[in-house]
């Protein structure tokens, strides 16, 4: 930890209070945004493979491009990499808004994933500034950051487009992304400074540990294990049954209910934060206590029953106003799932194995972003049921082999 950051937690010159108001905001812009690429995409015209490559491109990229921006916060710092990802997708989210074709939209989000450097740098920047032991309470502001900014952005970026106009929500997060990246010019001290920069580039092995991106060797070595090899396939088909019917939501509205392309966007803004706002719930403060009670793996298999009904009675409401009541069901599921089964992945792992452990999930779960998108949008334009019953398919799977998997743990630590 850098001594010369070490003020207490709860201060606004705190630098986790500094870090998490900082991807906060970045969150709220993009999630204004996020709802609206499959309406905006259809609004120009976009067929349904053109509609699969603008859902995925922006988490391929994402994929391709953190290792890099990784390396150098190793070498140069974390301030500097964050000030240039909130420039870039300062930027981003400029070229979305003023996009007059499907080929713009495209670019737009591929520059988007490639300075998409701010959450894993964040959590860099918050290993830099806490000891072990406050590591855990650390990364929980970044999980209440995207539990807010998910709550408030899809809503904002609704209401931007119906009042005005299509190109309001990019430019507004392009705004609200622009501002945050002059305020981190000002307020966002850097974490890891030059000796220790120096002292771990030197050190091969604490260079490795610290580390967290996707590379082909740690997913060798963690496949290794019999318990991580389960737990990384189940927590890559998790993330791909979801984010396979996620960018589909605005389509189905508008398919379903005939709303124009801007109160498309708006009605799934309301519907989402609603969502948003029972998972900022359960995971905020329900989560820890229901662990303790049942413990995660009862968890993750309760959540996975949960996603595979909802998912699979998602696409048939006859009204709109029921999906406020069909979200509460599916936020439950996912805030069961994700908390459950990224403490199985941690605990499965040694101390010295963290970092690379998260870099392989992380890697695994940009991966499924970008497949996920693809699949779901591509068969949308087959039938718009297809990727709720895609992703209910595979949370039954799921639930079906985890319990198979538990009980054969359970004989096995009895033995």
């Amino acid at each position: 930890m850098n001594p010369a950051m070490n003020s207490k937690d709860g201060t606004r010159s705190s630098p986790l209070f500094i870090i998490f108001t900082t991807v906060l905001i970045d969150l709220i812009g993009f999630g204004m945004v996020i709802p609206l690429i499959g309406l905006y995409g259809r609004h120009y015209g976009a067929t349904g493979v053109q509609l699969s490559i603008l859902g995925g491109i922006y988490s391929m990229m994402q994929f391709f491009f953190a290792p890099l921006w990784g390396a150098l916060s190793d070498r140069v710092g974390r301030r500097p990499v964050l000030l240039i990802s909130l420039a870039g997708s300062t930027l981003s989210y400029v070229a979305f808004a003023l996009a007059p074709s499907y080929i713009w939209l495209v670019t737009s989000r591929a520059l988007g994933g490639i300075f998409a450097a701010n959450i894993s740098t964040a959590q860099a920047y918050i290993a830099d500034v806490t000891t072990p032991q406050e590591r855990a309470k650390g990364m929980g502001l970044l999980g209440a950051a995207f539990g807010i900014g998910f709550t408030l952005g899809p809503p904002l970026g609704g209401i931007a487009s119906v009042k005005l106009g299509l190109a309001a929500p990019g430019l507004i997060a392009a705004l609200i992304c622009g501002l945050n990246a002059l305020l981190a010019v000002f307020r966002l001290p850097e974490s890891f400074p030059p000796e220790l920069r120096l002292k771990l580039n030197e050190n091969p092995a604490a260079n490795k540990i610290r580390k967290k991106w996707f590379s082909m060797h740690q997913l060798t070595q963690a496949f290794q294990k019999p318990e991580l090899r389960v737990l990384f396939l189940t927590f890559f088909a998790v993330t791909f049954a979801f984010s396979t019917m996620e960018q589909t939501f605005s389509l189905l509205f508008q398919s379903k209910f005939g709303f124009e392309t801007g109160e498309a966007g708006y009605r799934t803004g309301l519907v989402l934060m609603v969502a948003g706002l029972v998972g900022a719930l359960i995971q905020g403060g329900m989560i820890r206590k229901l662990v303790a009670k049942w413990g995660e793996r009862r968890l993750l298999l309760a959540g996975l029953a949960v996603s595979a009904i909802v998912m699979a009675m998602f696409p048939w409401s006859p009204s709109y106003p029921l999906y406020f009541l069909i979200v509460l069901p599916m936020a439950l599921g996912s805030s069961l799932i994700n908390p459950s089964l990224n403490s199985l992945i941690s605990k499965a792992a040694t101390a010295q194995e963290q970092g690379s452990t998260l870099g392989v999930s992380q890697g695994l779960g940009s991966l499924a972003r970008a497949l996920g998108p693809f699949c779901g949008l591509l068969t949308f334009a087959i039938a718009p049921e297809i990727p709720y019953l895609i992703s209910s398919s595979i949370y039954a799977l799921l639930l079906f082999f985890g319990a198979q998997w538990i009980r054969e743990s359970r004989k096995t630590a009895t033995h």
